[in-house]
């Protein structure tokens, strides 16, 4: 199932990736709204980081393409930032966190240029909304793996992008943590920016996400939350793995015994 979009932010045709002869991404077809927190779900393996690089231009592809605001990537590079996964950062590089941040203005400024005061403030302003002010100066090596991971957000930010697109943010962080990055994405969904987020708790992903896509290789379903997460498409994304039917069965049960509300552009 997968839902149509009049005027998508995001279009990916016939795009098919491999890894050494083997395809990880066969024939993705995918078009997404707008102004949306959308989750992409799916089994280890399924080629969720993978889609998010070909996404970035980070990857060779060998068939299909991707648009971005109706054009390649690289007429809208300024209207997207992409947030990897903290693992791929040298977080023992001498900075401090506000250089680390700062370090998203280079798009706009170049390499050689120093950032004015008020891209400083900028940095500031961006450490404040994830919680991390009073770390400005700390050098990267001395933070835990959530504090990672909310100034790889705070470097984001400072793009002031219209799209925003995030490897695995909730890996290795604790729950507070996950709660301060939760309520920012959905300010930041209210604000019509658009997040596309990579993520494997299946227990939350339906209370975060107004839209999810369901991956395995292959696109299984796209579509607002409440239409596409159900028993017979969750079990087609994930197969037959009997770990994660429990999970999916145990989610689901839950489900039928809670009141549901209506998700909201959040």
């Amino acid at each position: 199932m997968i839902t149509r979009v009049p005027q998508p932010v995001l279009e990916v045709h016939d795009l098919t990736v491999s890894y050494r002869k083997k395809p990880v991404l066969w024939d993705v077809d995918l078009a997404l709204p707008a102004g949306k927190l959308i989750g992409i779900i799916g089994p280890n393996g399924a080629g969720k980081s993978t889609l998010l690089k070909s996404i970035m231009g980070l990857l060779p592809l060998d068939s299909g393409f991707v648009q971005l605001f109706g054009a390649p990537l690289q007429s809208v590079r300024k209207r997207v930032s992409y947030v990897p996964q903290k693992d791929s950062i040298d977080w023992d590089f001498p900075a401090s966190v506000q250089d680390v941040v700062l370090m998203g203005t280079y798009g706009r400024l170049g390499l050689f240029r120093r950032p004015s005061k008020a891209y400083k403030a900028k940095a500031l302003d961006c450490l404040d909304q994830v919680g991390l002010r009073r770390l400005a100066d700390r050098q990267i090596a001395q933070l835990s793996g959530g504090q990672q991971q909310r100034v790889l957000i705070a470097r984001a930010l400072v793009q002031e992008a219209d799209m925003y697109i995030m490897d695995e943010p909730f890996v290795g962080i604790d729950a507070s943590t996950e709660e301060i990055i939760v309520a920012l994405l959905k300010r930041m969904s209210a604000a019509q920016k658009t997040l596309l987020v990579v993520h494997h708790n299946l227990h939350a992903a339906e209370q975060y996400f107004d839209w999810m896509v369901m991956l395995n290789t292959r696109v299984v379903a796209a579509g607002p939350t409440q239409e596409v997460f159900t028993s017979a498409l969750l079990k087609e994304t994930y197969g037959s793995n009997p770990a994660l039917l429990s999970q999916v069965g145990e989610i689901l049960r839950k489900n039928e015994l809670a009141p549901r509300e209506p998700h909201t552009n959040a």
